[in-house]
């Protein structure tokens, strides 16, 4: 398909020849979208992508409140129940915090222990995201991903999608379900069920450049993947056989996503190589350069993001999407981490016009790793040291 190129504004015209059909409307199962039957066409939404930041949003003001401390807890997910697990990234456990936020002496799994991971080297390879699966409260699932070492350098070998059942409250029966290759920088972080169902694994891209003549997206790295439960393809991703488990690429490291609510279109940040750190809106089917291209570009066939942070490096991490009542100033807005810049900071973007970030707001510095939502509407995010939750001055 053709990108259709504009002054300020990229265009993309998806599917004008009509050789794609779309998907008929999918069922809603249980509050989740049932996922389409036929391969989802790429989508076309028009970017304008901005290289200075939007003007601050007028919000009240806000404070992060420490109440656990933890190392290196790199990954957060909201049970249904109440609870929040967090992963510490180099011990390798998850952990549990109760509903009344005292942290349970006892880990809910030792996955290092439980996979025979030993670190002699710690780099950036470790226990991470954390997901549980939309019908945990009948199947049990919770998926976690974590690097294991090479035996010859010690070194991130692998990063694995690993699948546990809970029984009577600890991650029990770990089933491998999917390997991707790793490397010192730049692996898979976090794990995100979408509005579909699906499985979404963000994974980076270390290299600069590939072997001439080598298609892209068969590697796995670098890209948006998105699987069944199993780790299975769909059947219904963007390119079809040729990248069956791919939704969308060109990442050097996208850590986390968050989706718009009953839709196929999400934001995630993205952590540039030297700079060109970005904000991406993140499109079935599309490609985003990396490592041909960073930043903005009018490369025919790239999409733009819709910042470009230059030369400011602040390395984009978890994000989510807030619905809650807790906060109604922040509610419709994307909550993101910066590993090295502004803390935690409030993107507005309309779902009617999705390809626009509006404002960019930085409202308490010391989430820097990854964020959630509870089921009560709390704001809950990690930083090296500790996890905290959101707060009215």
């Amino acid at each position: 398909m053709r990108a259709l190129l504009l002054v300020g504004a990229v265009v993309l015209c998806v599917g004008c020849a009509g050789s794609e059909q779309k998907p008929e409307s999918a069922p809603q199962v249980d509050g989740i979208q049932a996922p389409p039957t036929e391969r989802i066409p790429r989508g076309t939404v028009r970017i304008t992508s901005l290289e200075t930041l939007p003007p601050r949003e007028d919000l009240p003001p806000f404070r992060a409140v420490k109440f656990a401390s933890a190392n290196l807890p790199a990954g957060l997910a909201a049970a249904p129940d109440g609870r929040i697990l967090y992963s510490e990234f180099w011990e390798g456990q998850v952990r549990v915090i109760r509903p009344n936020l005292t942290v349970d002496p006892r880990p809910w799994a030792d996955v290092n222990r439980i996979l025979g991971i030993r670190w002699k080297r710690f780099y950036h390879g470790g226990l991470s995201g954390i997901a549980f699966d939309p019908e945990y409260q009948t199947n049990r699932f919770v998926y976690v991903v974590v690097q294991e070492p090479s035996e010859r350098n010690g070194l991130p070998a692998m990063s694995l999608i690993v699948r546990f059942k809970e029984l009577n409250g600890r991650g029990s029966a770990p089933k491998i379900l999917y390997r991707i290759r790793a490397d010192v920088f730049d692996n898979v972080y976090s794990l995100v069920f979408g509005p579909d169902g699906m499985l979404y694994i963000p994974s980076g891209f270390l290299g600069r450049s590939r072997p001439k003549g080598a298609d892209p997206l068969a590697d796995r790295r670098g890209k948006i993947l998105r699987v069944t439960r199993d780790g299975e393809p769909p059947g219904t991703n963007p390119w079809g056989g040729r990248a069956p488990r791919v939704w969308a690429s060109g990442f050097k490291n996208a850590f986390d996503l968050a989706f718009f609510p009953r839709t196929n279109l999400a934001v995630a940040g993205e952590s540039g190589p030297e700079a060109h750190d970005e904000i991406n809106l993140v499109i079935p089917g599309h490609d985003y350069g990396y490592p041909d291209h960073q930043g903005k570009t009018n490369a025919r066939g790239i999409t733009s993001p819709l910042y470009d942070y230059g030369s400011d490096r602040t390395s984009p991490a978890g994000i989510v999407h807030y619905t809650g009542s807790r906060f109604p100033a922040l509610r419709g807005r994307f909550l993101m981490c910066e590993n090295h810049g502004r803390g935690l900071v409030v993107l507005r973007i309309r779902r009617s016009n999705p390809g626009r970030l509006l404002s960019y707001t930085p409202i308490t510095a010391e989430c820097t790793i990854d964020i959630i939502q509870t089921r009560d509407g709390d704001v809950v995010f990690s930083n090296s040291t500790g996890i905290y939750r959101l707060a009215q001055r």
